[in-house]
């Protein structure tokens, strides 16, 4: 009977120890799966990681010489926030000793052309090009010289690449797409009790269309009822702004476009009255004195690109395969005099996920 017993222990253990090893397989196995798919959602078709801080340095041939021409037709702060993540990763990332960098900035449309065709002609190996017009404007000068842009929102419509997928010649980048989705997910971080949405937007005006779509359809599936408002002269905008009113509206998303942004201070007249909160396509209308945006972080867009000049220049990738890039950092703005003006209160949980501007102050 004893020897029973001990058998039957003896089995029970084995059983026991192969199940934890099992158990370990598993978790190992699937922790490494895990890992795997962390690491593919956040992977860009940029060899640099987008978090410059923590990636790790390349190994670089220092053999390897390349000249580097960045050119940039506006002066403004999107744009050189742009150049300033682009050179912040090259330095970052040890490449800016093996390149030639030659940073153009130019507004002026003719005077811009020819740096460009300067750049060419002196056999760059590579053009950054910041914005469309540059961006377009070097498409058209050259077909053998890889060009990366960094900040257009829809380069396939803007008939830089034959599609975002496959961009089929020399030119791939960056998009700096208006994040739409983050935007209505602001609004349900912010304003959780938010269920009627109103979206008001320029009808001619294709991508703040584009946006007011997305918005309705994201809304809707967070549970929002939402209703678009297409406006394209004043007495639409004063019957928009009466059905909102009307309909109980709890909240208004204004996408980034010219009539809009004309017209935002008539509306924020309106919604701030009738304490409706604003939340909008970029800062420049939050500037205006709207409640709220997620925006793109420029130098993010710039650090991507610079990864995508490395795969060129130093991986040999073509650009005609590399897929344009929309994967990069946003960021989240409140404004303080709107929030003093609605007499919201943001608890913590809220005020840790944003940043809270005071336009008010001159540095900003």
């Amino acid at each position: 009977m004893k020897k029973h017993f001990v058998l039957i222990m003896n089995i029970v253990l084995a059983v026991l120890i192969i199940g934890a090893l099992g158990f370990t397989t598993y978790r190992m196995f699937f922790s490494s799966e895990a890992r795997d798919a962390a690491v593919s959602d956040t992977k860009t078709s940029s060899s640099i990681s987008e978090d410059a801080s923590t990636a790790e340095k390349k190994e670089i041939d220092p053999s390897k010489k390349f000249k580097v021409g960045i050119v940039q037709h506006y002066n403004n702060a999107d744009s050189n926030d742009c150049y300033a993540g682009f050179i912040s990763e090259l330095k970052e990332q040890g490449l800016i000793e093996n390149l030639d960098v030659v940073y153009v900035i130019e507004e002026d449309k003719t005077r811009c052309k020819e740096e460009i065709q300067r750049l060419i002609d002196e056999k760059c190996d590579l053009l950054c090009t910041i914005g469309p017009y540059a961006s377009k404007l070097a498409a058209s000068l050259t077909t053998d010289i890889p060009i990366v842009f960094a900040g257009i929102a829809d380069p396939e419509k803007e008939g830089l690449v034959k599609s975002n997928e496959k961009p089929g010649g020399n030119v791939t980048g960056v998009s700096s797409y208006s994040p739409t989705f983050e935007q209505v997910d602001l609004i349900s971080t912010l304003r959780p009790q938010t269920k009627k949405l109103a979206t008001v937007y320029s009808s001619t005006d294709v991508e703040a269309t584009t946006q007011a779509i997305l918005a309705v359809n994201k809304a809707e599936e967070a549970g929002m009822t939402a209703e678009k408002y297409p406006v394209n002269k004043t007495d639409d905008l004063k019957a928009a702004l009466a059905s909102i009113k009307k309909a109980g509206t709890q909240a208004v998303f204004l996408p980034a476009d010219s009539f809009i942004l004309k017209n935002i201070a008539a509306i924020l007249r309106y919604t701030n009255a009738i304490k409706i909160p604003v939340f909008v396509g970029n800062e420049t209308m939050l500037k205006q004195g709207a409640f709220a945006t997620c925006t793109v972080n420029y130098v993010s867009v710039g650090r991507v690109a610079a990864g995508m000049c490395y795969d060129i220049l130093f991986e040999e990738k073509n650009p005609a395969t590399l897929s344009v890039v929309y994967k990069h950092d946003s960021y989240n703005l409140v404004n303080q005099a709107a929030l003093d003006t609605l007499g919201i209160q943001l608890n913590q949980t809220m005020q840790d996920q944003v940043e809270i501007k005071d336009y008010s102050k001159k540095e900003q």
